[in-house]
């Protein structure tokens, strides 16, 4: 059975994007800062692209472990794990390792930071190779020449560990799995924000809250958002909620949810203030809703959304490439900036100029690694999919 899901490569590479811009402009925010409104519109698209990855694979995932489990009777480990290595750990522990025995000196020949020496690189290493980045990031802090973006990735795999065990288990009682999943991550942010702080005060003050955010049950409820909609998805294909999804997904609804999640996401509509109880306890929920319906809008039969247009789809392909090469890249270019050209003041070259370069060299490095790299495991992935996919 094929399974494929049209317009997702592109709303992937709009996850990418919203991280990369907002990295552009955090990166040169001290040496070029932007008018208040500009970064206001930025500030949070980083978080808020790493919260739709994970509501993004949350739904792809479990709707092909749905797929799988109903048409085969059980879910093959074996497959799903390959297949997840042959993705994810090429480029991952690849870029990975010259990051941690490369980059120091390099930045610190270009004067963007110290270097390290042999023990931390190595302390680097290890976290590297068992995919903890987030545990040492939260635990045992930040250093020259860790691999830092990868810690969203990190809690991936943790998640992909344990997704199908759970999914095989609990095909007739998902509705249980999907409570549990939302009630771990409310009751360790009221331990972790509230209960330990008054225990044991924290040092520094936002300890907590920092091994909170970099977590894999603080994103449980946004891996929960996925398989909610790919639950929703995949009784609609059965024929279920008809009349429902017809009502939720008239064009006229879908623009308004779509110009709706747009506002959120660029900080015209916003909630909260960003941080405080909304932050702690309804963020990740107004991402679900959000979030979620523009998923479920992208693969519906009579969706609005265009994105099935050649450069998205091989935008889309590379996108994993995306986000681990741009902040390296959107550091260098700065630099180069910074040296050859200055006049930090112009908003044309910092605001505009600068991110569309980072963005399309990192776009370019991203194709030439999946075409000349990846793709050589991809191509030995196919032989592990039990459910032919294009997602």
């Amino acid at each position: 059975m094929k399974v494929y899901f049209k317009n997702l490569d592109g709303i992937r590479f709009v996850a990418a994007f919203m991280v990369l811009v907002h990295h552009s402009f955090f990166f040169k925010y001290n040496y070029s800062p932007s008018i208040s409104f500009v970064e206001k519109c930025f500030e949070h698209t980083g978080r808020l692209g790493v919260n739709l990855f994970f509501i993004l694979s949350g739904f792809l995932i479990s709707y092909l472990l749905l797929v799988e489990k109903d048409t085969t009777g059980t879910i093959s480990y074996r497959s799903f794990y390959m297949r997840r290595v042959l993705r994810i750990w090429p480029l991952y522990l690849g870029y990975g390792l010259v990051l941690t025995f490369a980059a120091p000196f390099v930045t610190q020949k270009l004067g963007l930071g110290n270097g390290s020496d042999l023990p931390t690189m190595l302390l680097n290493c290890l976290f590297l190779f068992l995919f903890a980045v987030n545990f040492q990031l939260g635990f045992v802090g930040w250093n020259q020449g860790i691999f830092e973006v990868s810690w969203s990735v990190c809690i991936e795999e943790q998640f992909y560990l344990v997704w199908p065990p759970l999914v095989n288990i609990f095909r007739k009682k998902l509705k249980f799995l999907l409570a549990g999943m939302f009630l771990v991550s409310i009751l360790m942010r009221v331990l972790l924000y509230y209960i330990l702080p008054a225990v044991r005060p924290p040092v520094p003050s936002n300890q907590y809250l920092n091994i909170n955010y970099l977590m894999l049950f603080d994103k449980l409820d946004l891996f929960g958002g996925g398989l909610f909609a790919a639950i929703l998805l995949y009784d609609y294909r059965q024929g279920r909620y008809q009349e429902l999804f017809k009502k939720l997904f008239q064009p006229g609804v879908q623009w308004i949810m779509t110009l709706l999640a747009l506002a959120f996401t660029i900080s015209l509509v916003n909630p909260g203030s960003g941080e405080g109880v909304y932050l702690t306890f309804f963020d990740h929920y107004v991402c679900d809703i959000l979030y979620g319906y523009v998923v479920l809008a992208a693969v519906v039969d009579n969706s609005v959304y265009r994105l099935e247009h050649p450069l998205l789809k091989t935008l889309g392909k590379v996108t994993f490439g995306v986000y681990l090469f741009h902040t390296a890249i959107c550091q260098l270019v700065l630099k180069v900036f910074m040296t050859k050209i200055g006049h930090p003041e112009s908003r044309l070259l910092y605001d505009v100029v600068y991110p569309v370069v980072n963005a399309t060299i990192t776009c370019t490095v991203a194709y030439l690694s999946y075409n000349y790299y990846e793709r050589w495991f991809l191509l030995k992935k196919k032989k592990w999919e039990l459910v032919k996919t294009r997602i």
